[in-house]
């Protein structure tokens, strides 16, 4: 059975913010990168009917070091009748259990500006209170070994970056 190689998180954090903190991470570690943009088709459900919608992509591809061909691709879709959910969406080679990419996505949570995995009141409201997305997003950054409890943040990264991630190493 092949691995799934690809694991979207849904985010509180912007898609700009996003990218910019995982351009500074490859940029440190010596990486070159491949910037695309593009579209993506979403569902955005009215009333009690799916509407087809596009989002547009921004992303990052890596080209070169231990994670070539690794991708970061984030959009903002809305999910209700207003408001928008962020996602980060990584594509590793090997599949996100790979211990250089968990190394790189503690890095990238703890250079954030705000807590990934958690909205303000005002935000759940306005997307819908009820979603399971906020549970689900907590349960993805649990299963990658973050602490989404109350006092999980801020995350202190282990180790320096970018270690033994540098390209010219």
């Amino acid at each position: 059975m092949v691995r799934k190689a690809t694991l979207d998180l849904e985010v509180s954090v912007s898609s700009i913010q996003a990218i910019r903190v995982f351009r500074e991470l490859a940029e440190e570690a010596g990486w070159s990168l491949e910037r695309h943009e593009g579209s993506r088709l979403v569902d955005r459900f009215a009333i009690i009917m799916p509407m087809a919608q596009s989002a547009r992509t921004l992303g990052l591809k890596v080209l070169d070091g231990p994670l070539r061909g690794m991708e970061l691709t984030c959009w903002s879709e809305t999910r209700g009748s207003s408001g928008a959910v962020n996602i980060a969406s990584w594509l590793v080679p090997g599949g996100p259990e790979e211990p250089q990419f968990r190394t790189l996505v503690h890095h990238w949570v703890a250079r954030m500006d705000r807590c990934p995995w958690r909205w303000t009141f005002g935000e759940r409201s306005k997307v819908g209170y009820l979603l399971p997305v906020w549970r689900q997003s907590r349960r993805r950054f649990s299963d990658l070994g973050f602490n989404t409890k109350k006092g999980g943040w801020p995350v202190a990264a282990q180790g320096d970056w970018p270690g033994d991630f540098r390209h010219d190493a």
